[in-house]
């Protein structure tokens, strides 16, 4: 290859990771000082795992508020379960599991 040929050849390295930003976020608002003697709501969106991950929440959850009632449910499918008004209003809180 000539000489003159490799010296124009240009190689441009593009580094893909961009700059780093930080943002603050904010809490969102919370309605109860405390989830102690509330119903809290565990949905399970029946994915492997989801239903392990609850049993944790759950039980972490009763170890520091032993008055909680939890009420658990599983959607079976995508769209939206009966059952879901219900949860909704029959629970103060609800934790809501998407695992894999």
């Amino acid at each position: 290859m000539d000489e003159t040929k490799m010296k124009k050849a240009v190689i441009e390295i593009v580094n893909p990771i961009g700059l780093r930003t930080n943002k603050q976020a904010h809490i969102a608002a919370r309605k109860h000082s405390s989830l102690s003697g509330l119903r809290v709501g565990l949905l399970d969106n029946n994915k492997p795992n989801a239903d392990k991950f609850l049993d944790y929440a759950g039980q972490s959850l009763l170890k520091r508020y032993p008055d909680i009632t939890l009420v658990r449910k599983r959607k079976m499918s995508r769209t939206e379960a009966e059952f879901l008004p219900e949860l909704i209003q029959g629970c103060d809180v609800v934790i809501n599991a998407f695992a894999d």
